[in-house]
């Protein structure tokens, strides 16, 4: 049982991030409140890291915030008698293990952080399990019967209640049991002891208007003394509650001391020797604890456990006259809705080859067909309430193209439902090979932590298992998302997003306080620091540098040796690898150079040369061309901005780089084609000392078209001081000692240029050619040229540029033109 004295965190995301099943199958979450994109951003990575399939089940008329992620079950429910879906669980088992926990909070930044709550952690390991998940088990799938669900449901239901029956139960007596509200009112399930009943106490942050559940409770136990714990802004009729506490030969109400808002639920009995609590979802309400789900009762959830010490004497709390009960902010408690079944679209379920759509409506009310972002669903079948409509899906449809994790639905009849939720039903029910580090962990700490790192690289390799040639897309399904299942089944969703430069894995872990940072319960105060059993503590992640440089600065040099190392290794394994460990790898290097792990252009200038070969000589797949051209672009533009950063210029590598730069240039209209949005989410990250502050900020289609309208001249005439290469391909010099001598000058620098046309900028304008051998210089003379030419210079012309007098000319003669003489 965790404290409940300002609890800090709660015990899901506690729970999930410890991992305590290191290879999860089922990760199962029973909510009321939920916030979908809450749970994404702190549970459902850690989820996929122990490679589970993740569901979510809530109360269809309590979806907060919905999703952005389309990968795993979000399945709206309503109960059939009309009460609210109301338990609070989450399981987490495998074949061999499970864990199961019970408790007050909803899956929402209040219910899983900011709310005090109380939440019971039950293990299962060992040969046998607990009697209670053999209970919880026929719960799941007797929930069905009681509960509007899509067939997903129900068989996400099944196969996680028949992971917590694999073993015997443990039949050792003492054990907690489970209670609902399935069969028998839970007010009935609570055992009346044989020996009086000393003390009644209860905490709950909902009474019903007539206090009728409280009163059942002091009928049920004639306690002699009874204790009400209400926190601040509690629901409640509080004449209703003052009657009822008459009833007891003592009375007393208190309210914690902390403003924070106390969410939790129990109910404590107690004799002489003996004590019992009632925990979990179940509030004071009729509708909870008196009421069945077949007599419009809520669905409910709780544990009944012997205790030894009282759980609501735990909580600093200060007395409260019910007479002036100003200081508790009290709510007036309104009546239950029941949920409406007019018309309601459950969610909408993609599969590789067709759509599913499931509505539930009232007799006659269900539509003829339904448009899902314009694409038509015809009715297929009806069970009872539940209706099924598909359509087959085609790959250009917005929902897939755009992996949209939620959708706006139009009837039959013009009727608009807004925000349905979406899931990817293939990438929701696969579990993931080899979960890479970034589906729990930001890129930079991956980068702090050398097993993060081996585990990354692991992933990479198991990454190239992925051969889009080998994929097959049955016609009329989208190849893209064919691909991108594949990936994720591999790697998980992480890695891909990483690949397609997407997010670099999971947001830095930061403080609880920045993780759950979201809406607290309305008008409450922030609550001060306290402790927890599962939510606080040494558990909590210290804080770390947020951004690949930072950790690369702060690593040994001994470390950034051996990353050096692994990087070269992974480069050098990679050259066989297909295109989408190719994307991941290249990016990776990318990044890791941007970050400055090394400060010399020299070094990763190479690295990035085979980065840029790998790139081009990888087999081309249409689904990821975008993604393929766009880094290509980036890695072209990174490699110049390391060969102009050189303090002395590379000749070998300069040639490599021509190569390449003409095996490019095949790829022209390739390149050009790459999205800019893809282009710039690439580029995102890599800007810092190395590329330089503003390299996110290049214009690369610019640039790009600048690198591959190059020649290696371009580069030679560039370090050449007061020299430039104009239109027609002609090096123009300014003037040195002499015109003469800086056109002798600029022929000697571009030897490695046979015949390469230099002229002065200045008077008197002198033209030349040198070849290795031969030596023409042409003058201009009044209206004609001068031509000289020297043949057999065996020696070269570096002597004569430096001012050595050249041997008369072999030849000399008028020309027309420069041009002209040459051609003579």
């Amino acid at each position: 049982m965790t404290e409940w004295d300002e609890l800090r965190g709660a015990a899901p995301p506690a729970l999930l991030r410890r991992r305590p099943l290191a290879d999860a199958e089922e990760v199962l979450v029973l909510t009321y409140t939920c916030d979908l994109s809450f749970f994404e951003d702190v549970c459902l990575r850690e989820a996929q890291a122990v490679r589970a399939r993740t569901t979510v089940l809530y109360d269809a008329d309590q979806l907060t915030q919905g999703p952005r992620r389309p990968d795993y079950l979000a399945l709206p429910v309503v109960c059939k008698a009309g009460g609210a879906f109301h338990p609070k669980l989450v399981v987490i088992a495998s074949e061999v293990d499970a864990v199961v926990a019970i408790g007050s909070g909803n899956a929402t930044a209040s219910g899983w952080h900011h709310n005090a709550e109380v939440w019971t952690l039950l293990p299962g390991d060992g040969p046998t399990a607990p009697a209670l998940f053999h209970d919880l088990a026929d719960w799941l799938r007797r929930l069905p019967e009681a509960v509007w669900m899509e067939d997903l449901g129900q068989e996400r239901l099944e196969r996680v209640a028949d992971l917590l029956t694999t073993r015997p139960a443990d039949a050792e007596p003492g054990q907690p049991l489970l209670v609902t509200t399935a069969v028998r009112p839970i007010v009935e399930q609570l055992p009346v002891p044989d020996s009086p009943v000393t003390s009644l106490a209860v905490a709950a942050p909902f009474f019903d208007p007539g206090a009728a559940a409280l009163g059942r409770l002091v009928d049920r136990f004639t306690a002699d003394q009874l204790h009400l714990l209400l926190t601040r802004d509690v629901q409640c009729d509080v004449d209703s509650l003052a009657e009822v506490l008459k009833r007891a030969p003592g009375g007393t109400v208190s309210t914690p001391e902390s403003s924070r808002y106390h969410h939790g639920k129990i109910v404590e009995w107690r004799t002489a020797d003996r004590a019992w609590a009632l925990t979990g979802s179940a509030n004071c309400s009729k509708a909870a604890l008196i009421d069945t789900m077949a007599t419009g009762g809520n669905c409910e959830l709780g544990l009944l456990t012997t205790v030894d010490e009282s759980l609501i004497d735990a909580v600093p709390d200060r007395p409260v006259d019910l007479s002036q009960p100003d200081d508790l902010h009290v709510r007036e408690p309104g009546p239950h809705a029941a949920t409406s079944t007019a018309l309601r679209v459950l969610g909408v379920r993609v599969g590789a080859e067709r759509v599913e759509a499931t509505v539930l409506a009232g007799d006659g009310l269900a539509p003829s067909w339904l448009a899902v972002a314009d694409l038509r669903l015809d009715h297929e079948r009806s069970d009872g309430k539940l209706h099924r409509y598909t359509a087959a899906v085609t790959p250009d449809w917005a929902v897939i193209a755009n992996g949209l994790a939620t959708a706006h639905v139009v009837t039959d009849a013009g009727a608009q439902i807004r925000d349905v939720v979406v899931t990817d039903v293939t990438a929701a029910l696969s579990r993931i090979d080899r979960p890479s580090p970034l589906e729990h962990t930001s890129l930079p700490l991956v980068v702090a932590d050398q097993a993060h790192m081996a585990a990354l690289f692991e992933a990479l390799t198991h990454l190239a298992s992925v051969r889009p040639d080998r994929i097959a897309a049955p016609p009329g399904t989208s190849r893209r998302r064919q691909v991108e299942g594949r990936i994720k089944t591999a790697v998980g969703p992480a890695l891909l997003r990483f690949a397609l430069g997407l997010e670099a894995g999971r947001p830095a872990s930061p403080d609880d306080d920045v993780i759950f940072d979201g809406p607290r319960h309305p008008e409450l105060e922030p609550s001060s620091t306290g402790k927890g059993h599962l939510g606080s503590g040494p558990d909590s992640p210290p804080t770390h540098p947020e951004t690949v440089a930072t950790v690369l600065d702060a690593l040994t040099e001994r470390q950034r040796k051996q990353l050096r190392r692994d990087v070269v290794s992974l480069v050098d394994a990679s050259e066989e690898w297909p295109l989408p460990a190719k994307l991941a790898a290249s990016r990776l290097v990318l990044t890791l150079t941007a970050g400055g792990l090394w400060p010399d252009a020299t070094e990763w200038s190479a690295i990035l040369y085979w980065v840029v070969v790998q790139l081009r000589v990888a087999d081309r797949e249409e689904s990821l061309d975008g993604e393929h051209s766009a880094l290509a672009t980036i890695g072209l533009v990174a490699l110049r901005r390391g060969i102009d950063l050189r303090d002395e210029p590379d000749h070998q590598l300069g040639t490599r780089f021509e190569e390449l730069r003409i095996a490019y240039q095949a790829r022209t209209t390739w390149l050009s084609a790459a999205p800019a949005e893809t282009v710039r989410r690439y580029a995102v990250g890599l800007g810092g000392r190395t590329l330089g502050r503003l390299f996110e900020r290049t214009d690369f289609v610019a640039e790009l078209r600048w690198i591959l309208g190059r020649t290696a001249l371009h580069d030679a005439v560039d370090r050449l001081h007061g020299a430039y290469l104009d239109e027609g391909s002609t090096i123009r010099v300014t003037l040195g000692r002499s015109t003469r001598l800086a056109v002798i000058g600029a022929l000697d620098a571009l030897r490695d240029f046979p015949d390469a046309h230099v002229a002065s900028e200045d008077g008197p304008e002198v033209h030349g050619w040198w070849n290795g051998r031969r030596l023409l210089l042409v003058t201009r003379s009044g209206a004609t040229w001068r031509a000289e030419v020297w043949s057999n210079l065996m020696t070269g012309i570096a002597t004569y540029s430096r001012g050595t007098p050249l041997r008369p000319a072999d030849r000399r003669w008028t020309a027309s033109s420069p041009e002209n003489a040459l051609g003579t």
